[in-house]
């Protein structure tokens, strides 16, 4: 029988190809000390022969993806596995990961964090943006994406309409990655005083996070009404007099917010109080796809926090060149 050679991989497509790929998803669903799939199963779930299977699990031992030791009758034990190597030799496809929209600290950071992570394991992937939370993770559901991050308000809110059989794998981050305490603000437009003077308030029902630190910073009144408004457009509603004030996730612009128009204070104790709930990161992965159960794991969320720091600095230093400028101008 003619086989195919399929370039990259160190496989041919047909039996072998077959082998390893199941091999590699059996591995990579399961901890290292835990027993691989037994010879006799593969060979009965893939019509492939003894050797077949051997010659797979040699191919994936030469190449340092999966190394595993034999037990005779209880099977074969995994001993190490290498996640780049594996991915590649199995030829499995590029993880498809969905992020919110650039522009805050904490999301860029993020992005940035996960990238290199999954350039450090030699995991092929994609990027793309969708904002809102709830549009994510129903992209995850439906299989238009593989991977993404949302709050952890965002994933509790609505991970119950996951069956237990479909529940993804996930893994929450600290306090403070998703939002920082000090990032998330109240705009309002110089004409009111406090909260209770505010009649128009910006709110973005697409999104379960601005939905809730809304309604609880400004809780519904007789006199109050609601104006749909994507949560990153805020300001420039209310800079245009559409929305008397609103919350906003803070992001870094080349014209800082105290040089605008806007008032803007920190949240009161009741939204701080959801914000605190909403606050840390959860990255969510397909079910379908077991091989993401391992790539979650495999995440070094130290690394995080060299990336955080580098964003805080670049926006530092952006600040301090106005600064200078600002005192140079003033010198003149």
């Amino acid at each position: 029988m003619a086989v195919e050679w399929a370039p990259g991989l160190g496989v041919t497509q047909g039996g072998l190809h077959g082998a390893v790929r199941a091999i590699v998803l059996d591995a990579l669903g399961k901890q290292v000390g835990e027993t691989l799939v037994k010879n006799v199963d593969l060979r009965g779930e893939l019509g492939v022969g003894v050797g077949t299977v051997q010659r797979a699990l040699d191919l994936l031992a030469d190449r340092g993806a999966l190394q595993t030791v034999s037990r005779g009758h209880m099977g074969r034990r995994i001993e190490a596995v290498d996640l780049g190597q594996c991915w590649q030799a199995a030829g499995l496809p590029p993880v498809r990961v969905s992020m919110s929209p650039p522009g805050s600290v904490e999301i860029d950071s993020l992005e940035a964090w996960l990238s290199g992570e999954l350039v450090r394991l030699g995991v092929p992937h994609t990027l793309t943006h969708v904002r809102g939370g709830n549009q994510r993770l129903d992209d995850l559901t439906f299989g238009a994406s593989d991977l993404t991050v949302v709050s952890a308000g965002t994933f509790d809110g609505l991970s119950a309409q996951w069956p237990s059989h479909a529940r993804p794998a996930y893994r929450q981050l600290g306090p403070g990655s998703y939002y920082a305490h000090d990032r998330l603000l109240v705009l309002s437009s110089s004409a009111g005083e406090d909260a209770a003077g505010f009649a128009r308030i910006a709110i973005d029902r697409e999104s379960f996070d601005h939905e809730a630190l809304t309604l609880a910073e400004f809780p519904p009144g007789p006199d109050r009404r609601y104006i749909d408004v994507p949560f990153p457009e805020v300001p420039a509603f209310v800079l245009a007099g559409v929305a008397d004030a609103g919350v906003w996730h803070r992001i870094s612009s080349p014209v800082p917010l105290h040089l605008s128009r806007l008032r803007y204070r920190t949240m009161s104790a009741r939204a701080a109080a959801v914000r605190d709930r909403l606050s840390g990161a959860t990255i969510v992965a397909r079910s379908e796809r077991r091989e993401l159960r391992a790539v979650v794991d495999a995440l070094v969320i130290e690394n995080l926090d060299s990336h955080r720091d580098a964003a805080v600095a670049a926006e530092a230093a952006m600040a301090a060149r106005l600064e200078f400028a600002v005192r140079q101008s003033a010198g003149r």
